[in-house]
Formats: C-alpha cells, sequence, structure tokens
C-alpha cells in the first residue's frame, strides 16, 4: 500500500514538469433524478412526459428514469465543477419553466411523495421503436418484481474520470509499464477497481455527511420499520438516520442479496454480472415472461439486463448502439466511474452543492491514491453491513461501528479519514489554485461538531416543523419552484433547449421509422451474450 504522504510527494515533483501539469485535472458529469409532482396537493403527476422537453427516448439532457414522472437530468463532462453546476441549472430553469405550465413542480427530496399504491405511478413509455419497448418492458419487469413505489426513489449520480496525465503520473508511481494502449488500458481499468474497492471501504462517510433522508411518507412502507419513530400522522423518521434510501428500507431487493460482486479483477466482474444474466429464479419464472400477448419481464433469471444489479459505484464505458455495458467493458475497458450512493439535498435548488462536488473529487482521489489491496466476501459483507448500521444510526457520532477491525467510534473514524483528506486538499488547492477542494472538507469537518448541519437533520427539522415528511417537501418545492420563475430564460437558451427538443422528437420518429424486424425478434437478438 501506498503512503498517501508518499504519493503526494512523487505527484508534487510530477507536476514541476510542463508535461506533468494535468494531473490534478478531473473530468465529471453528473445525473439528477427528480419526481414530477402537482405543485398544490404533492402527488405525483399522471401527465406524460412534456412535450415542450423532447423525446425522453433521444433527449441528451431531459429523460426519464423508472416512470414517466420520474425525471432525469443528465450533464454533459467539464474540467470543472462550474461547469456541471452551469448546465444542471440551465436545465433546471427551462425544465421549471415548462413544468409550470403544467402546474407541476419538482419533488425535492430523495424519498418520494406521498402514493396511494403502485398503480398510482405510471411507468414510462418511449414510444413504439424496438429500442423504445424495450425499455418499457425492463420496467415492466421491474414492476413485477420489485413492486413501482420503490422505483420512485431519486438520487444523484456523479460521473468521473481522471486527466491522461494523471495516468502517467500513477503508473510511475505505481512502476507499472503502460508503453502501449493495451498495457496503458489494462492499466486504468485495474486500477479504477482498485479506486472502487476503497471506494468500498469509506463510502459510509458519505452517507454520515451527505445522507439526506432520514424520514419517510407512511405510504413508501405498508407498515412502520422497526426503529422508526412516527412524525405526525403521516410520517416515520429515523432520528439517528442519515440515508434511509440506502439501507434496506430504501432499495429492497432480497433477490440480490446473495450475489457477490467481485471487484478484485474486471474479468471476474463481468463473469459474475454476466452468471447473474443466466441465472433462472424462480420467483420470476412464476411472473412469466409473455403472457397473453403481453412482456411481463425481458428474461425470467435474476437480472434482466446488467443495470437492474444495484450498486453504490459503478465501473464505466460508454456504450455503443445496442451494445451491453459488460461486452463494452470487457472490450474497450473501464472508461469513468459512476457514484450512486449520493442523495438527493433538497435544500438545494438543483438537487447538489459545490462544495459537494468538490469534497467527492478529493475523495475519489483519496481511494485511487490509497493502494489497491484486494477484498475477501467475508469483508465485503462486514462492511455492507457497517454502512447499511450507518444509514439507520449515523447521527449517532459516539456509537461503535465494526469497519472490519472491530468496533470503533464513529466520530473518531470520521475525523480520522476527513484528516487524511484534509492533507490531500490542502495539496490540491495548493497545486491548482483553487480553495474550494479545501474549503468543502473543512466544512464537512464542521459538520462532526454541529450534527444540526448535517442534511439529515435539516430534513428531520424541516418535517417536525411542517408536521410531515409530505408537508415540508412540497414547501420546499414550491419555494424553489418560484425562485426558478421569478428567473428569466434568455433567448438564447431558449432557442438552444427548443432545438434540442425538436431535433429529440424527429430522431425518436427517425428510429421508429427505421425498424425492420419486428419486437419479439430484435429482444431475443438483443439478449444473446455480446462476448
Amino acid at each position: 500500500m501506498t503512503d498517501l504522504y508518499t504519493a503526494l510527494d512523487k505527484l508534487d515533483q510530477f507536476l514541476q514538469h510542463d508535461s506533468g501539469r494535468d494531473a490534478v485535472r478531473f473530468f465529471r458529469g453528473v445525473e439528477r433524478e427528480a419526481l414530477r409532482v402537482n405543485k398544490d396537493s404533492g402527488r405525483i403527476s399522471k401527465q406524460p412526459h412534456p412535450k415542450a422537453l423532447g423525446s425522453a427516448l433521444t433527449h441528451g439532457a431531459i429523460t426519464t428514469d423508472y416512470s414517466e414522472a420520474l425525471m432525469e437530468f443528465i450533464t454533459g463532462v467539464y474540467d470543472s465543477v462550474e461547469g456541471v453546476l452551469g448546465e444542471l441549472n440551465d436545465i433546471h430553469l427551462v425544465t421549471n419553466h415548462a413544468l409550470a405550465k403544467l402546474d407541476e413542480c419538482l419533488w425535492p427530496g430523495s424519498m418520494p411523495c406521498h402514493l396511494e399504491g403502485h398503480d398510482e405511478v405510471p411507468i414510462a413509455y418511449y414510444g413504439e421503436s424496438n429500442v423504445g419497448q424495450l425499455k418499457r418492458v425492463y420496467r415492466e419487469g421491474l414492476s413485477n418484481r420489485y413492486g413501482r413505489i420503490m422505483q420512485c426513489i431519486a438520487g444523484m449520480h456523479y460521473n468521473f474520470s481522471f486527466s491522461e496525465t494523471f495516468w502517467d503520473y500513477l503508473a510511475d508511481l505505481r512502476q507499472v509499464d503502460v508503453s502501449t494502449p493495451e498495457q496503458r488500458q489494462q492499466f486504468k481499468s485495474e486500477q479504477y477497481f482498485a479506486l472502487i474497492r476503497n471506494f468500498r471501504r469509506k463510502s459510509w462517510l458519505l452517507s454520515l455527511l451527505f445522507g439526506a433522508s432520514p424520514a419517510i411518507d407512511s405510504s413508501f412502507l405498508p407498515q412502520k420499520p422497526q426503529g422508526l419513530a412516527e412524525l405526525g400522522g403521516n410520517t416515520w423518521v429515523g432520528h439517528g438516520a442519515t440515508s434511509l434510501r440506502m439501507s434496506d428500507m430504501g432499495y429492497q431487493n432480497k433477490a440480490q442479496a446473495g450475489l457477490y460482486v467481485c471487484y478484485n479483477e474486471v474479468d471476474t466482474y463481468i463473469k459474475t454480472i454476466k452468471g447473474a444474466l443466466r441465472t433462472p429464479y424462480e420467483d420470476y419464472e412464476r411472473i412469466g415472461l409473455k403472457v397473453d400477448g403481453k412482456y411481463r419481464q425481458l428474461s425470467t433469471n435474476l437480472l434482466q439486463i446488467e443495470n437492474e444489479y444495484y450498486s453504490d459505484i459503478r465501473p464505466k464505458r460508454v456504450t455503443l448502439p445496442g451494445e451491453h455495458p459488460s461486452a463494452a467493458l470487457q472490450r474497450r475497458g473501464v472508461e469513468y466511474i459512476e457514484v450512486r450512493i449520493m442523495d438527493i439535498d433538497p435544500c438545494s435548488p438543483i438537487g447538489m452543492q459545490k462544495e459537494t462536488l468538490y469534497f467527492l473529487d478529493v475523495f475519489l482521489m483519496c481511494c485511487m491514491l490509497h493502494g489497491d489491496e484486494r477484498m475477501e466476501p467475508e469483508v465485503c459483507r462486514q462492511l455492507r453491513e457497517t454502512q447499511q448500521a450507518i444509514a439507520t444510526h449515523g447521527r449517532e457520532l459516539e456509537r461503535a461501528f465494526d469497519f472490519g477491525q472491530g468496533p470503533v467510534q464513529l466520530k473518531q473514524r470520521a475525523q480520522d479519514l476527513l484528516g487524511q483528506m484534509e492533507t490531500l486538499a490542502r495539496f490540491l488547492s495548493e497545486k491548482t489554485g483553487n480553495g474550494e477542494y479545501l474549503a468543502a472538507v473543512l466544512k464537512q469537518e464542521h459538520k462532526l461538531e454541529d450534527i444540526s448541519k448535517l442534511p439529515a437533520s435539516k430534513v428531520e427539522t424541516l418535517s417536525g416543523e411542517a408536521g410531515s415528511y409530505q408537508a415540508a417537501m412540497l414547501k420546499l418545492a414550491n419555494q424553489q419552484m418560484a425562485s426558478w420563475l421569478a428567473t428569466p430564460i434568455d433567448s438564447e437558451l431558449a432557442e438552444k433547449f427548443a432545438a434540442m427538443a425538436e431535433q429529440s422528437l424527429a430522431k425518436q420518429a427517425e428510429i421508429e421509422a427505421t425498424d425492420v424486424v419486428d419486437f419479439d425478434t430484435f429482444l431475443a437478438d438483443y439478449m444473446q451474450p455480446q462476448c
């Protein structure tokens, strides 16, 4: 294991050369999910995806996730946090002005609004093309397997990669030969997997500091879970919880509970995922594949497609049309990582704070520099249990948790990790001239001294003041909508997004017009192994 100080000393030397100046340049993009709700009732929208925002199938920035009412905003890739947030702000501005015409607004929390039942949640529709139907049937499968309410949970995903110059530095640090393109890509993939392993060792810190889902509407689960208290008439809250979204009360999947996905090598990871795609599952076989001429799911195996496997972080490679994610990884290696653990910050109109993204940069850099030790299955199991425990009890800072070496007080463990991150953040701020890195880490350190500053504490306080989680989030939603509507859209931005919408609708129509086989044939071909 490389000592952090040794790694930074080596990096300092590397940065002194003209060819090494870009070694601390990062690339990032974000995805933000949010439910559309009626601005007066706070109930989930029954209206189709707004045509003014284009086609959810083909629009590059504005689409839908599971539900027709669950919007997803996707930025491009930027080498600055400000660039990412600038585009995300534009997307929100245009979207909110469009939703105002429908008397709707965006739900600001990760956990959904009040839902009467599964039938109240409309599954996303992507048109009648084969690829559109594929997306629809996959979601029908999720509905039949897990129910629709769970699929309304929203999160923020952070896509992150390093500069090519950084890989030159890291190869030198690790003393690895990357003189050929094949060696270089293999090294990148191996090191991204090392980052993922270290992320899983440390990701509890993100739930502690940024978890913002300590409360849920009582309609989310059929009965009050053990460990939660009643707040008002229709809210359940965990007084020590940070992120119920990331607990077993959030994304629940008993079928995948025993699925051990290995992050030690790319090949074994792909093999494990492929195995789940081929493994029949009795409960899903009982649902049926195609009944009375209608597909109920894409397959009856443990996973329909690879994206059904839920993980708090994923290795990624941009796919070609029709290409499976695992095939892209196997053919061209890991290109970036996707962090999926982050809750939506309800107090931000775009769902996240600037300092959160800077903190993630430091956190991921820290994970990359902390060695590449392998993980045994028992270690993974223990870390998963600890992650769950902190999701439900993380604001109990004096409590002891097992991080793999026996019980340790949470506050002490968090302070130790933040201390290492502060060292790295100071280095980054000094070398880049950007003080935001250090400021982001220092702000998180202050939360350990005053837990009222934790997002989870703020959400619980707001829910108590409003009388319920539903009332608190609806109040925030309308306040944020009013602020967006008070901000005019300049003509250039309006024209840009109008053109994007028109082009996406034309692209969907083109796809639908050029299908040459029926859906049965298309699906059979798509479900064939690709490598």
